[in-house]
């Protein structure tokens, strides 16, 4: 059975976060297995489109106090409404409940087909970064909630998520779809390739400790404490190398922070790596991957990580801790930079017990899109089979089988 669907996401390239790389490798991968695959997102001035698959551009303009991300302008983009009304599409999957998803919400209305959306993120925190009002905050969060009362059916990557979307107030019924990750377990062969490249772009020697972080550089992601860690280690003598990757508001101070911290001969900026490959170097070159945040819901990078055998520090009970055992497939540590300092110090006295999680890390925690997606398309068949005959269209909340 062949679908027609299309994705539509508010981030997408050359922006690389994780929901737009969820919404990519939807749209990658469905295109390739089980029919044809569209995609629907903000355009982006001097930026072109090197995917296998049709991407439907609305004009948009960056938002204010959140660079990189930007907000659509569909309603006055002539050329983009005319070349998608002509489409027909089976099922439509909305990424985010704002501009694509209004969009993607109309045209479901108007094809009369099924509309899923997946709840990714935590957008109360959002708000309270651009809007000082809690007035509009909940206005906001009531036209969110709104939106995802009205889908056909609602997906979240695991269960924390699912919990913080009824914390918002949404009663409704959800499903839990795991995200996934494109990162390909490297061949022993070509791991120590890949690491060579990667101690050269961050000027490191093969005996030095690297520790890694990937992701928007955000406050939000909690990459204060990473930097208070760092803080504390240099002044106890430890040696390592730090690396970012990424780009996002908080950059310019975290580099500030750098100078005045005299890390600069420790900590490496690299920015946005667009080249997959480059950061397969990257991760290849690490010892430990730093993911702190309490604002993520179900981090990718987590699980490129685990493709190379590299273990996570997370925050106990924290959304991105969901499935990780300390000690066990990743460590686990209190919200508070003391905690990660004395995590990281333990660690580096015992690059065994880091080989032995990393392992851990690589069989339970890394699941390859093209997995998952399978899983996606049995929904979608399930749907529309439902739809077809006629059945009712409330969904009875639904957990997958952990993976």
């Amino acid at each position: 059975m062949k679908i027609t669907t299309c994705q539509f996401s508010d981030s997408y390239f050359p922006i690389m976060d994780g929901v737009g790389m969820t919404a990519h490798n939807y749209t990658h991968w469905l295109n390739q297995k089980y029919g044809k695959s569209v995609l629907v997102a903000p355009k982006v001035k001097d930026y072109k489109d090197h995917v296998d698959y049709k991407v439907y551009r609305f004009k948009s303009i960056l938002l204010p106090g959140m660079n990189p991300y930007r907000v659509g302008l569909p309603i006055v983009d002539i050329k983009f409404k005319q070349s998608i009304k002509n489409q027909q599409f089976d099922l439509l999957h909305a990424h985010c409940p704002f501009i694509s998803g209004m969009v993607a919400q109309k045209l479901a209305r108007k094809m009369n087909v099924p509309l899923v959306t997946t709840f990714h993120t935590k957008y109360r925190d959002d708000f309270k970064k651009v809007i000082n009002n809690d007035l509009i905050i909940d206005f906001m969060m009531n036209m969110t909630l709104d939106f995802y009362n009205k889908a056909d059916l609602v997906w979240v990557p695991n269960k924390a998520t699912g919990q913080t979307l009824k914390e918002y107030g949404y009663d409704g019924s959800f499903e839990i779809m795991r995200n996934g990750t494109d990162m390909e377990i490297p061949e022993k062969t070509h791991i120590m390739k890949f690491r060579k490249k990667g101690l050269a772009m961050i000027d490191a020697n093969p005996d030095e400790f690297v520790m890694l972080f990937v992701g928007q550089h955000r406050w939000e992601k909690n990459v204060r404490l990473i930097m208070e860690a760092l803080r504390v280690l240099h002044a106890d003598k430890k040696k390592f190398k730090m690396v970012f990757v990424g780009e996002g508001y908080a950059a310019r101070e975290m580099k500030k922070l750098v100078k005045q911290y005299n890390l600069r001969e420790t900590v490496i900026f690299l920015g946005v790596l667009t080249d997959r490959n480059e950061l397969k170097n990257v991760y290849a070159a690490s010892d430990l991957f730093l993911f702190p945040s309490i604002y993520d819901n179900s981090p990718l990078v987590i699980q490129e990580a685990a493709a190379f055998s590299i273990p996570s520090i997370v925050v106990k009970n924290s959304s991105s801790s969901e499935g990780m055992i300390d000690g066990v497939n990743g460590f686990l540590i209190e919200n508070e930079s003391e905690s990660l300092v004395k995590k990281i110090s333990e660690l580096m006295k015992h690059q065994d017990v880091i080989k032995k999680v990393g392992d851990g890390a690589r069989k339970s925690i890394y699941h390859p899109w093209e997995e998952i997606v399978d899983d996606v398309y049995q929904r979608y068949a399930e749907i529309l089979r439902e739809r077809n005959t006629k059945r009712p269209k409330n969904i009875v909340q639904l957990e997958k089988k952990p993976m």
